[in-house]
């Protein structure tokens, strides 16, 4: 497991505790990050239907394939399962043993709070869960389990610190990999090479690597185009430790950068660098997020800003390494907490740079620590 059974136990409790202030009596959970959460359960078997019943009291139990009972039981402190094997109806087949592992828990009638946010309860499921359930009322919670995520444990900052380290290795082999005529996939071997032998796993969320012209892509792969003298060089990578996310972008220019270059560079490092520092316990979100927006505005870089700002950052599955939880944009009302961390990214006239930032009682901490400035690769 990658944490100890205590820190799961403790996670469940608080999620029970919760529970009753909505009055929910049993969830079933669909979300494979709120899976791991809570169970430690990780590979990839989410693919087919997964699911985690957490009743009011006592422990949850896992439902899934019965083929994925050995990896449950080797990741997994949870040792009740429910499971189902492949037959030609499978849909059927994966409700009813929701509905069984329900029973079990004698949960099977009230309310029975659900995951609708989650990708993986398709309104399809979730029609025929309802169905299964006929004595059950089934109702969206209030992303409980989510919410509890934003504050980073010790351990879970551990692991952000390793995928930052990765994340770094990966961005070093990436720059130094740039000279005239190399292409966008020469860089992309450099970097995947550095991940992979730093430790990191396969991820199912590559990165983001255009120069030249294609920096307008904001999330563009790499391609077979050869880099030009003055070109620039975007990056966005990610790193990726026991399922916990780093991201990082990077800007760097085939030869010497002109003036122009510099100077854009430097601005938005300086903006950004204002805005970050803000980032102390109980400051709004929309003052962080003015703080990025209206002073790039400003300068003339960007005529509009319609994306955000930062995002939390953690545990993830999905095909984002963004939570979607918490994220500066205009008008939000949340407010920053210690050990909330974030990706904080600007963007402007194809260059872009970022940080993976955790936020303290004694303000933010950058988890990356690469030199912010614009490389200059020859």
């Amino acid at each position: 497991m990658n944490f100890p059974a205590e820190e799961y136990r403790a996670r469940v409790q608080r999620t029970q505790e919760e529970m009753v202030k909505h009055d929910l009596p049993v969830l079933l959970l669909h979300q494979p990050e709120n899976i791991y959460y809570l169970s430690g359960l990780h590979g990839v078997g989410y693919f087919s239907y997964h699911a985690l019943a957490v009743p009011g009291s006592g422990d949850p139990v896992l439902i899934l394939r019965d083929v994925e009972v050995p990896a449950a039981q080797s990741t997994s402190w949870v040792k009740s399962h429910a499971t189902y094997s492949d037959v030609a109806d499978p849909l059927a087949a994966w409700l009813d043993t929701a509905r069984r592992a329900l029973e079990g828990l004698g949960s099977a009638e009230g309310r029975v709070g659900v995951d609708d946010h989650s990708w993986f309860l398709t309104p399809e499921r979730r029609t025929v869960l309802q169905r299964v359930l006929c004595d059950a009322s089934v109702v969206a919670e209030p992303r409980i389990v989510d919410h509890l995520r934003l504050i980073k444990s010790p351990r879970e900052i551990d692991y952000l610190r390793g995928a930052s380290r990765l994340v770094e290795a990966g961005m070093h082999a990436g720059i130094e990999a740039i000279a005239l005529g190399v292409t966008e996939r020469q860089i992309a071997n450099e970097v995947w090479s550095a991940l992979v032998k730093g430790g990191s796993p396969a991820m199912g969320l590559g990165g983001v690597i255009t120069s030249g012209n294609r920096t307008n892509l904001i999330h563009g792969g790499y391609s077979d185009r050869r880099l030009e003298r003055g070109d620039t060089v975007y990056f966005e990578l990610n790193g990726l430790h026991q399922h916990y996310w780093a991201r990082l972008m990077r800007t760097a220019i085939v030869g010497q950068p002109s003036a122009e270059q510099q100077h854009i560079a430097e601005t938005i490092i300086r903006v950004q660098d204002d805005a970050i520092a803000l980032m102390r316990p109980g400051t709004p979100a929309s003052v962080i997020d003015r703080a990025c927006r209206e002073p790039l505005l400003a300068t003339g870089l960007r005529k509009t800003y319609t994306n955000r700002s930062g995002y939390s950052l953690g545990l993830n599955y999905r095909p984002s390494a963004g939570e979607f939880i918490r994220e500066f944009v205009p008008g939000v009302e949340w407010v920053l907490e210690p050990g909330m961390v974030f990706h904080m990214l600007m963007m402007a006239a194809g260059m872009g740079f970022s940080e993976t930032v955790l936020v303290t009682e004694q303000g933010p901490e950058r988890l990356t620590c690469m030199e912010r400035k614009l490389f200059s690769c020859t």
